[in-house]
């Protein structure tokens, strides 16, 4: 026999009133919630989703929306919102626009069309506006890992790591160690994270009386493009670097992917590390763990952000908008690997 809220208000003594208030995520009393929980619990009731959207007009449906569903590193981002939400009672649809724009938009549009409650995505670029095509629909939306250019004009909440913290110990650890001829591998054009991860290089180094430009210049920017193009194509750019009269004695990887790509002209030039040539990386990718050097890096705490994340979205859906807009920069973790070498020894 199906249990009801009427079977609940019988087992608790409370009135169906405010048991409907506890199923639809109204503030209760809190001695009243604990015995409504536990005759939930006793009586093996499951709400009718069906007849809540009716009643209250809501779909009580959130979205996650990113670039390629084939990138297994917001994996577990996409786990820990997907969880926090399921535990909410929300239905949790992950969307894809694999990294073309007219189809994040119309990804965008039908997602406002079908009511969704809130979205929280990671844009194409710094230069994505698209969100306010969900703000302008009354959809509240959190941003990850960009600082949208246009977010003066269009206030946004974002969650993103310490890009610009991070970078510097990174950077610091090399000069540390002797470094001066670094190379920074990879670039993407109109994107914060990375411009910023860049930027906090060349500055430790500058205050080092270091300019990087001109002892060793990045490569030419890209368009950030599929996963794989990203990886080919640095695989491509460290195999030719490695190859000069004068290769570096270092390589900063802005990101696991970058770091994909170097490692393979690493291994394909027969190098040792960090013996032959030095390695940092802003990630701390599973690939990693495979190395037979432990790679020295920053890690994201992706932990943090999808619990972050995934509050702001929920007090923004309970109509609570008294600090937006929030930028929340979540602390990263400084890995000390074996992958950098010692320059100063010996001398």
């Amino acid at each position: 026999m199906k249990v009801t809220i009427k079977d609940i208000a019988k087992e608790t003594g409370l009135s169906t009133a405010t048991v409907s208030k506890y199923l639809n995520n109204i503030k209760i009393q809190e001695n009243n919630r604990i015995l409504i929980e536990a005759a939930i619990k006793k009586l093996g009731y499951r709400p009718n989703r069906s007849a809540q959207i009716l009643r209250s007009k809501k779909t009580r449906t959130i979205g996650i929306l990113i670039s390629d569903l084939g990138n297994y590193f917001w994996g577990s981002v996409i786990g820990i919102i997907s969880h926090y939400f399921a535990s909410q009672q929300y239905t949790v649809i992950t969307r894809s626009y694999s990294f073309d724009m007219e189809l994040e938009k119309n990804v965008i549009r039908d997602i406002v069309s079908q009511n969704f409650e809130g979205l929280i995505m990671l844009p194409f670029n710094n230069c994505d506006h698209y969100y306010q095509l969900l703000q302008n629909a009354g959809i509240p939306v959190i941003i990850l890992d960009q600082l949208p250019t246009m977010i003066q004009d269009y206030p946004v909440d974002c969650v993103l790591s310490d890009n610009y913290g991070g970078s510097a110990l990174l950077a610091e650890h090399l000069f540390q160690n002797g470094h001066t001829n670094i190379c920074i591998l990879d670039q993407a054009i109109n994107s914060h994270t990375i411009e910023v991860r860049i930027q906090a290089v060349k500055d430790v180094y500058s205050r080092h009386g270091i300019n990087l430009e001109t002892c060793f210049p990045c490569a030419e920017p890209f368009v950030f493009k599929e996963t794989k193009d990203v990886i080919q194509e640095n695989k491509q750019r460290l195999y030719q670097l490695l190859n000069a009269p004068d290769p570096p004695t270092a390589v900063f990887f802005t990101n696991y992917i970058s770091a994909m790509g170097g490692l393979s002209a690493v291994n394909l030039l027969g190098l040792n590390v960090p013996d032959d040539i030095s390695l940092v990386c802003f990630d701390n990718d599973p690939l990693f763990r495979a190395m037979h050097t432990s790679m020295t890096c920053v890690a994201q705490d992706l932990t943090s952000i999808g619990i972050r994340a995934s509050e702001l979205l929920m007090q923004r859906i309970s109509g609570d908008y008294s600090n937006f807009p929030v930028t929340e920069i979540i602390n990263v973790e400084f890995h000390s690997g074996k992958s950098v070498r010692n320059l100063h020894a010996g001398r």
